[in-house]
């Protein structure tokens, strides 16, 4: 009997799972495939439109401002807000952190999460933000993890 055929019987796997195996292995060995590429959230992330209040806490007042939220997981969002509004985003962990409200499709309630922004990107015509959860309450976690089932 084939070596190949006695592996797939040892290890109960089908011929072409045995063969994704084989050929994911030698394109490593050999360099052919670059592994930098790997995704480095914990959470796959979900395409989405939903309007969003942002509430930053400052030193002296809180300031409002409006955006969109882009794309969502149950680590964090990515928020667009345009570059006509004036709004510091900042990523100092002292003063990173903001609230976020916004209605999900086919919710009824509003979900809100305290959150602290990882990473700011400006283009000509908005700024987007990569923002972590770092509080919530858990009706929002729930409504949230629905939303993403």
């Amino acid at each position: 009997m084939n070596l190949s055929l006695k592996l797939v019987q040892k290890e109960n796997r089908t011929i072409l799972s045995t063969i994704k195996i084989a050929l994911a292995n030698y394109l490593k060995e050999y360099k052919m495939v670059s592994e930098t590429n790997k995704e480095k959230r914990h959470h796959p992330r979900k395409s989405i439109l939903a309007p969003t209040l942002i509430k930053k806490y400052g030193l002296v007042k809180k300031t409002l401002c409006t955006g969109a939220i882009t794309d969502i997981s149950l680590g964090g969002v990515r928020i667009t807000i345009p570059k006509d509004i004036k709004y510091e985003i900042s990523l100092d962990p002292r003063t990173s952190k903001f609230e976020i409200v916004f209605i999900l499709p086919n919710e009824n309630r509003p979900i809100c999460f305290a959150c602290e922004s990882c990473r700011v990107d400006k283009s000509d015509e908005s700024i987007h933000i990569g923002a972590a959860f770092i509080d919530g309450d858990i009706q929002s976690y729930k409504a949230l993890q629905t939303y993403l089932i």
